[in-house]
C-alpha cells in the first residue's frame, strides 16, 4: 500500500514539472584546441522520461540546461544568482527551493595558451535549500560545489570539492563527514553527499579526447523499477575538464599577411600614408615642391626654386636670398603637413598615423536593480558571521576544520546610500608569509547583499575585500580587510 501512495505522489510531481521543459540552444563549434572547459549550476531538476533531456535549472553559468548536451565548447568567464528560487513557482510545497543560489565560472590568462590558464567553477546556495519529494523533506544549509583544472608540472590536475554546513532529512539533523555518504531513505529514493565523478572524454568529431570531474554537493534520486532513474534533483554542481595536450607548449601562430600597401613591421602590418600640403605633389613616394612662375626646381640644391640672375650681381629680390656657392637667388618654402598628420623626421614624409583601439566600458553593479543607472562610486561593509545572523565584527577566531561566513553589503557614496546591484567585488587573501591569493564569484545581490562562506581549511589570513566602479582601470572606492586568527584543538595559532 505504501508503495502505491509513493507511486502516486511521484507521477503526480513529475506531471506538474512538465510545463517547465524548454528548448535548448547548442553550443559553438568554432573553437582551437586544445581548451579548459567548466560549468556550474547552483541547482537542478531531470525527469525521465517527461522532459527527455531538458533540465529544469535556473542558476547556471556557462551551461545549457541539456542533460546530454550541458557543457559550453571551452570555459569562459561569468556568473549569475538569484535571491529566491521556488520550483514550480505556484505549487502549495514546491519541489525545489532555494534562498541566495548563486553560480559563477572563470578563466585566468584567457588569452594566454591553455598551458598557463586555470579553469575554476564554484556554485552553490549561501543561505538554505529545500528538496520536498514523495513524503520526504531534505533541508540543507550553505551549500558549495567547486571544481578546477590547471597543469601541474607538466600534468593536467583536476580537482573538486564540496561542502554542506547543516542538513535535516524530516526534521532530523544528519551527521556530516565530510566526504561521500549514501542514504537509502525509502524503497526508491536515494541520496548522495559530496558526490564526485570522474571520467575519461573520448574524442568526437574535431574535439580530442581528455578528462572530465564533476562535484555534486547534494543528489536526491526515485529509482524507477530497473536501474535508470525517474527524477533527479541536484544541489550545487561543479564541473572541470579538459580536451585535448592542455599542457604542451603551444606552436606560435604564422605571421600576418598584409594587403592594402600595408608593410610588416614587429608582427605588426603598418600602413603609411603620404600626404601633400600645397603647393607640393607626390612624385616617387616623396612630397616635390613645385616652383612659382620665374623660378625653377635646382636638382644640385635639393631641388630648391631657383631665380637666375645674369652677372654682374645685383641686390635678391624680396623674399628670396642669395646661395653663396652659386651665387644665385633662391626662394625657400617651408612644406607644412596637413591636418591630422606628423613630419617623420627620417624621410621627411608627412605620415597619418594609425591606430586601433579596443576594449569595454568596466561597467560594474548598477543602481537600486540590473536595469538601474550605472554605479560609480561604492561603499562597502563586511564583517564575520557568528551561528547565522551575529555580527561578530572584522576580527574572528575560528578552529580549524570549521567553516567561516563573511556577509555584507554594498551601497553607494554620498549622504543618501542606495544599494548596488550585480557587481563583482574583488577578494584577496594575504598570507602571513606575505603570498596572496585572488578569489573570484563573489558579486553583490538583491538590496546590495554580499554573502561568502569560506573553505574549512583556511590558516591563519588577512581577507581584503575591494570595490572598483570600472573594472578597466585599478581604482577602488572601498576597501575592507578582516582578521581571521584559525586555532588547533590545543589551542595553537594555525599559520
Amino acid at each position: 500500500m505504501r508503495r502505491q501512495q509513493l507511486t502516486k505522489a511521484r507521477w503526480l510531481m513529475l506531471a506538474t514539472l512538465g510545463a517547465f521543459a524548454a528548448i535548448v540552444p547548442t553550443a559553438s563549434a568554432d573553437t582551437t584546441y586544445p581548451v579548459w572547459s567548466c560549468r556550474a549550476s547552483a541547482g537542478y531538476v531531470e525527469i525521465n522520461p517527461l522532459l527527455n533531456d531538458d533540465r529544469i535549472e535556473p542558476v547556471l553559468a556557462n551551461g545549457f540546461a541539456n542533460a546530454a548536451a550541458p557543457d559550453t565548447e571551452q570555459c569562459a568567464t561569468q556568473s549569475t544568482g538569484v535571491q529566491t528560487v521556488e520550483l514550480p513557482a505556484d505549487a502549495a510545497e514546491p519541489l525545489l527551493a532555494l534562498e541566495a543560489a548563486s553560480a559563477s565560472t572563470s578563466i585566468a590568462n584567457s588569452v594566454g595558451p591553455a598551458l598557463t590558464q586555470v579553469a575554476s567553477a564554484d556554485a552553490g546556495i549561501a543561505e538554505t535549500a529545500r528538496v520536498s519529494v514523495a513524503g520526504v523533506v531534505i533541508d540543507a544549509e550553505s551549500i558549495t560545489a567547486e571544481a578546477s583544472g590547471r597543469c601541474v608540472n607538466g600534468v593536467p590536475r583536476l580537482s573538486g570539492a564540496s561542502t554542506i554546513v547543516n542538513l535535516t532529512i524530516n526534521g532530523t539533523p544528519i551527521v556530516l563527514a565530510g566526504e561521500v555518504q549514501e542514504f537509502n531513505l525509502a524503497p526508491l529514493i536515494v541520496v548522495k553527499l559530496n558526490e564526485q565523478v570522474r571520467n575519461p572524454t573520448p574524442a568526437a568529431g574535431p574535439r580530442p579526447a581528455g578528462e572530465e570531474l564533476t562535484q555534486r554537493a547534494v543528489v536526491v534520486e526515485i529509482l524507477g523499477l530497473g536501474e535508470a532513474f525517474l527524477a533527479r534533483v541536484v544541489l550545487g554542481e561543479a564541473k572541470a575538464d579538459y580536451h585535448g595536450p592542455v599542457c604542451s607548449a603551444p606552436q606560435p601562430p604564422p605571421p600576418p599577411v598584409c594587403t592594402g600597401g600595408a608593410i610588416l613591421q614587429n608582427g605588426v602590418c603598418v600602413l603609411t600614408v603620404v600626404q601633400c600640403g600645397a603647393g607640393s605633389a607626390l612624385s616617387g613616394g616623396t612630397c616635390v615642391q613645385q616652383c612659382p612662375t620665374g623660378s625653377t626646381a635646382d636638382p644640385a640644391a635639393g631641388g630648391a626654386c631657383v631665380i637666375v640672375r645674369q652677372a654682374p650681381p645685383v641686390n635678391c629680390p624680396a623674399g628670396t636670398v642669395r646661395e653663396p656657392t652659386t651665387n644665385n637667388c633662391i626662394l625657400v618654402r617651408e612644406r607644412p603637413c596637413p591636418t591630422g598628420s606628423i613630419p617623420d623626421p627620417a624621410t621627411r614624409v608627412c605620415v597619418v598615423p594609425i591606430v586601433k583601439t579596443t576594449g569595454s566600458s568596466g561597467e560594474n553593479g548598477r543602481i537600486g536593480s540590473s536595469t538601474g543607472p550605472r554605479a560609480t562610486c561604492g561603499r562597502l561593509e563586511m564583517h564575520f558571521v557568528r551561528g547565522r545572523a551575529t555580527n561578530a565584527g572584522r576580527s574572528f577566531t575560528s578552529r580549524f576544520g570549521n567553516r567561516t561566513v563573511t556577509r555584507g553589503r554594498l551601497v553607494t557614496c554620498g549622504a543618501n546610500p542606495r544599494s548596488i546591484v550585480g557587481a563583482r567585488i574583488d577578494v584577496v587573501h594575504r598570507l602571513p608569509n606575505g603570498q596572496t591569493r585572488r578569489k573570484t564569484g563573489l558579486r553583490s545581490r538583491a538590496a546590495g547583499r554580499l554573502t561568502l562562506i569560506l573553505p574549512n581549511d583556511l590558516r591563519t589570513r588577512r581577507i581584503e575585500y575591494a570595490y572598483r566602479p570600472n573594472l578597466n582601470t585599478t581604482r577602488v572606492t572601498s576597501r575592507v580587510v578582516l582578521r581571521l586568527t584559525v586555532r588547533d584543538r590545543q589551542g595553537r595559532v594555525v599559520r
